[in-house]
């Protein structure tokens, strides 16, 4: 079987290994210069190393485990934990915060899962300040309005523990470098896909000027750019209905080198949607950078990530006059401005849709983090439902010869 895979993200990326591996003839078209999609590291010149989009991997992530170390790479552990954000400004402390997440996950299992998270946290029997501490917390990681995010998820978003979260040993970006890697040439950049052409018997994809055909597809890009290319026919209504409606986070990131060594560290801005870290990398010692993630439009909207990076590092300086700051070689980190993403990750994708990798229509199947279930918005996502779109084809029964 000849296969074709649109994107070379994780889902792709872990997609087109499924099928390699099974013999297949793959072909992965992505349009951008580089492999990874919203995962990607960068060194500072100080040897700091940084994740310009995804970073943390959460409790229960073992998918993307057991890919790393079939590659043989390393974890940080960090030093600090993901789950323990020291809060400031709201009238609340780690201790009440982390008794009202306790409160959350005992309530989650009597409420209606599709209960807006909004909802849910004003009817919860906590302090005033842990509530709001817990929205800015849920609003940060879900990088979007607490109203637009179902109940369901809190478990995950306002979660409060001492579970290590680590990253890749070296930058996540070294795993879809390792995955394209052993895909070599099967892997081509800059080709960014316009069309794709479908009937029972294959597909004909248009792309940097050309055509490929094959007998199978994996459309693994994300669903805010689905638009961005042309299916013909068109998607079953439901399924083109249901990507249309999946809702988009934004988010921004910003890295400001240190002058001088800090000790490991995590300190949220409850009024500003933001949260800082300071962590351990290689042989555990603290990297010379302090990461800041701030999640929702309106977060964004306040730091005035637009301008350049400039308001928020005035906040920084404030919420962290502990650090010794180089401000003048911060760097800054936005998805919306990316035209092959749009946005952040998806927030609270319906649940239906997680089934969709586990079929095909026709020769196309689909992955991506918005289609991961339980763990949406995480490369832990991408990864489960490239395998599953590519369990799918492989599954899928041979059309006859001369079908239509």
């Amino acid at each position: 079987m000849r296969a074709a895979v649109v994107g070379a993200g994780l889902a792709g990326l872990t997609a087109a290994r499924e099928l390699a591996c099974a013999g297949a003839e793959v072909v992965v078209l992505e349009a951008r210069e580089r492999v990874g999609g919203r995962v990607w590291s960068r060194e500072l010149d100080n040897g700091a190393i940084i994740e310009m989009g995804a970073e943390y991997l959460l409790p229960g992530n073992t998918a993307i485990r057991e890919l790393a170390d079939d590659y043989g790479l390393g974890f940080w552990d960090k030093g600090m934990r993901y789950g323990r954000r020291e809060p400031r400004g709201a009238d609340t402390d780690a201790d009440e915060l982390f008794a009202a997440a306790g409160c959350v996950e005992r309530a989650l299992a009597t409420v209606d899962p599709d209960m807006s998270a909004r909802r849910f946290l004003a009817e919860l029997d906590i302090g005033a300040g842990a509530r709001e501490a817990l929205t800015a917390r849920v609003e940060i990681s879900s990088a979007n309005s607490v109203d637009l995010v179902a109940a369901r998820d809190l478990a995950g978003l306002a979660h409060v523990d001492d579970d290590p979260a680590p990253s890749i040993a070296g930058g996540n970006g070294r795993l879809a470098l390792a995955l394209a890697e052993e895909l070599g040439d099967a892997v081509r950049l800059g080709s960014a896909v316009e069309r794709i052409a479908w009937t029972d018997t294959g597909v004909r994809l248009a792309a940097a000027g050309g055509e490929l055909e094959a007998e199978a597809c994996v459309v693994a890009v994300p669903a805010s750019v689905l638009d961005a290319i042309h299916f013909d026919p068109a998607l079953p209504d439901e399924l083109a209905d249901a990507f249309v409606a999946i809702r988009m986070g934004q988010a921004a990131k910003l890295f400001v080198p240190l002058r001088s060594p800090a000790a490991p560290s995590a300190v949220m801005s409850v009024p500003e949607r933001y949260w800082c870290w300071t962590a351990t990398g290689a042989g555990d010692a603290v990297q010379p950078v302090v990461s800041c993630f701030a999640g929702s439009a309106d977060a964004l909207a306040r730091l005035d990530v637009a301008s350049g990076p400039e308001r928020w590092l005035d906040s920084l300086a404030e919420l962290r006059s502990d650090l010794d700051l180089d401000r003048g070689a911060a760097v800054l980190s936005t998805w919306a401005g990316d035209p092959w993403v749009r946005g952040a990750y998806s927030t609270s994708p319906p649940v239906a849709l997680a089934a969709v990798p586990e079929r095909t229509v026709g020769p196309l199947a689909f992955a991506g983090e918005h289609l991961g279930g339980g763990f949406a918005a995480l490369m832990e996502g991408a990864i489960r439902s490239g395998r599953q779109a590519a369990r799918a084809l492989l599954g899928r029964p041979l059309p006859a010869a001369g079908g239509a």
